[in-house]
């Protein structure tokens, strides 16, 4: 009776472990998102600015990113031929105060759609000058 009863215990874990195992499985993969801000700010952008000290002028900036998941790099911004930093989140990119060319940069912007940027900064050119600056980037 021990051997019976031990034989159907037996079988009756091999059916419950071959029977849960064969269970339908999802198998499929979540759609990836895009969890990088960054992303929409990157590119080749036409800049329209104006500037207290120069008036209006255009010309264009490349962003990138960095190495830094929550930097974009902007070249050519202002005309420096080094890059600004910008901090990312979500539709907004703050420049905080860095030194770039000798001279003081900060500012902010909103990404108002996949085609444009709107951008406020102030440059301190010297010690008791800054020239503030309003520019539209588009694609």
């Amino acid at each position: 009776m021990k051997k019976i009863f031990s034989l159907s215990l037996t079988a009756s874990l091999f059916g419950i472990l071959f029977f849960s195992s064969c269970a339908k499985e999802d198998n499929s993969l979540a759609e990836p998102s895009n969890s990088d801000a960054r992303t929409k700010f990157l590119g080749n952008w036409y800049v329209s600015e104006n500037s207290k000290d120069y008036g209006a002028s255009t010309y264009n900036v490349t962003t990138t990113d960095s190495s830094d998941a929550s930097h974009i790099l902007l070249a050519n911004l202002y005309g420096f031929s080094k890059k600004t930093y910008g901090d990312v989140s979500g539709n907004n990119v703050y420049i905080p105060q860095q030194i770039i060319s000798g001279s003081k940069i900060s500012g902010t912007g909103t990404l108002i759609n996949n085609n444009r940027i709107n951008l406020s900064y102030l440059v301190q050119t010297s010690t008791n000058h800054y020239d503030t600056v309003t520019a539209v980037f588009t694609k």
